[in-house]
C-alpha cells in the first residue's frame, strides 16, 4: 500500500482516516504511528505531496532513542519549517524567564517537559541515505531544539522517536 492509497480509505467528519481500517490495512504498524501519521495526516495535501509514492505497507517502524545531536539536522518539509521554527523561538524564552509555560502547550505537556526534559509522545521520522527527515512532531521537535539551544536540555540527552528506513527519496 502506498501513502497515496490512504486517500481511498474511510474517514470521519474531521477528515481523519478511521483507525480500525488502518489497523486492518497495516497490521504490522505500531498504533502510535497509525494515529499520528496515517490517521491524522493521510488526507493532508502537504503529507500527500511528500509521501504519496512511499510504500507504507513495507515500512518497519522501530522505537529508538536518539540524542538531539543525532537528529539536529533532520530535514523538515518547507511548508512545516516555519511552524517548527516558531516553536523553537517560544521554547528558547524558557531559560531567561525561568517560565516553562512559555513553551505554549497545555499544562500537562509543559509539566512533562519540565519534569522529564523530553516530549510526551515520540515524533515520527524517516531515514534515507543516512539522513533523518521529520514526518510528524514539528512542534515537539521545535520545542526540543529551543530548549537545547537555550542550554536547558543537553544535546546528548536521548529521546524516543518512531523511525523507519526508506529507500526512495523524500519529496
Amino acid at each position: 500500500m502506498k501513502f497515496s492509497d490512504l486517500m481511498h480509505l474511510s474517514a470521519d467528519d474531521a477528515g481523519n482516516i478511521l483507525i480500525d481500517d488502518l489497523v486492518v490495512e497495516l497490521p504490522n504498524t505500531p498504533l502510535d504511528v497509525i494515529e499520528q501519521f496515517y490517521a491524522d495526516h493521510g488526507r493532508n495535501y502537504g503529507f500527500q505531496e511528500q509521501y504519496a509514492d512511499i510504500d507504507i505497507s513495507n515500512l518497519k517502524w522501530t522505537l529508538v532513542r536518539l540524542s538531539y545531536s543525532e537528529i539536529a539536522e533532520a530535514s523538515i518539509f518547507s511548508n512545516f519549517k516555519d511552524w517548527s521554527d516558531t516553536c523553537t523561538l517560544k521554547s528558547r524564552r524558557v531559560a531567561p524567564e525561568n517560565d516553562w509555560s512559555l513553551i505554549g502547550h497545555n499544562k500537562s505537556t509543559v509539566q512533562h517537559w519540565e519534569e522529564n526534559r523530553t516530549w510526551v509522545r515520540p515524533p515520527i521520522m524517516l531515514i534515507t541515505n543516512n539522513n533523518y527527515h521529520l514526518v510528524e512532531g514539528h512542534s515537539r521537535f521545535g520545542c526540543l531544539k529551543g530548549l537545547v539551544l537555550s542550554g536547558i536540555i543537553s544535546p546528548q540527552k536521548n529521546h524516543q522517536i518512531w523511525l523507519a528506513k526508506i529507500e526512495s527519496k523524500i519529496a
